[in-house]
């Protein structure tokens, strides 16, 4: 078997791609063309196909955070345009007046509490991406804590998308039709969006990193709530009862009705607690070790 063979192998084994080992094979080929004796100093195959795959398996896993946001910025976009045209289109319609209670209370919920989830999640990710952008090699553990980011981002952008299509459906006979149309079509297109960048991220994990080391976690990302590390019930306290806050006055606000408030804002609160105790461990804001030691920038 000759060294590029071997190469091809190794590659194979880390989980490169056909196409990006043919890419790389080529190169390897026309350079030991031009200096024959590379094949020495290039070294053992397998170390070199370490070293292709540890830096491809960061490149790709960093892309496809940046794929994924970018498909969760166009669901926000299409929940945006929808409560900014609500007006427009009819005015909020109450829940009861669609076609059936049973659509529209999913809908609803899945509107209201999937976009927290995914802004967090999506913006910790793009957040860790670009923080570590300079560094060519990333470990294993930190690319994996990329991806549940990713992951959970991803899901919760598709759940308010799907939300946004069922309260489109719902209220096919009571909304204008323009609204109607406009929404449906936009949440179409971020379920589409958001699909496509899943198959991406779901084709990185195919590359088997060898670097090790820790993964990091939220107190690396924002390093203002470093006091708060060993502390994860502290930080989930803080966040629901900010997020119970702003929303109780954003709603009183709106519907100037103070009863209102405090039930929109006690319901996000609770919300956002259990989503932290769900997916405080996969997005790496809390865990039971020192998993989460800080990483080098």
């Amino acid at each position: 078997m000759t060294w590029t063979q071997q190469l091809a192998d190794e590659l194979g084994r880390r989980g490169v791609s056909a196409r990006r080992r043919a890419t790389i094979l080529l190169e390897i080929e026309d350079h030991i063309a031009c200096e024959p004796a590379s094949e020495q100093r290039l070294g053992d195959p397998r170390e070199l196909a370490a070293e292709f795959a540890d830096e491809l398996g960061t490149q790709a896993a960093r892309g496809a955070v940046q794929w994924v946001f970018g498909a969760l910025a166009l669901t926000a976009g299409a929940l945006a345009v929808s409560q900014l045209a609500i007006g427009s289109g009819g005015g909020y319609p109450g829940f009861d007046n669609g076609y059936s209670v049973a659509l529209a209370i999913p809908a609803i919920l899945l509107m209201f509490v999937a976009p927290q989830v995914a802004l967090v999640a999506g913006s910790l990710a793009l957040l860790r991406s670009l923080r570590r952008r300079r560094a060519p090699i990333l470990p294993q553990a930190e690319i994996d804590l990329l991806r549940r980011r990713a992951w959970v981002g991803a899901g919760a952008g598709l759940a308010c998308a799907i939300g946004l299509e069922l309260y489109v459906i719902d209220f096919l006979a009571v909304m204008h039709t323009t609204w109607i149309v406009l929404v449906g079509a936009l949440s179409a297109t971020a379920i589409v969006a958001i699909c496509a960048a899943g198959a991406h991220l779901r084709a990185t994990g195919r590359v088997i990193v060898g670097a090790s080391g820790p993964s990091g976690d939220i107190f690396d990302d924002l390093p203002l709530l470093g006091f708060l590390r060993g502390r994860p019930w502290l930080l989930c306290a803080i966040v629901a009862g900010g997020v119970g806050v702003l929303m109780a006055v954003a709603e009183w606000h709106a519907e100037s009705s103070l009863s209102e408030g405090l039930q929109r804002g006690a319901f996000e609160g609770v919300a956002a607690a259990v989503g932290f105790l769900a997916l405080g461990r996969a997005i790496g804001a809390r865990s039971d070790d020192a998993g989460g030691h800080p990483v080098a920038d």
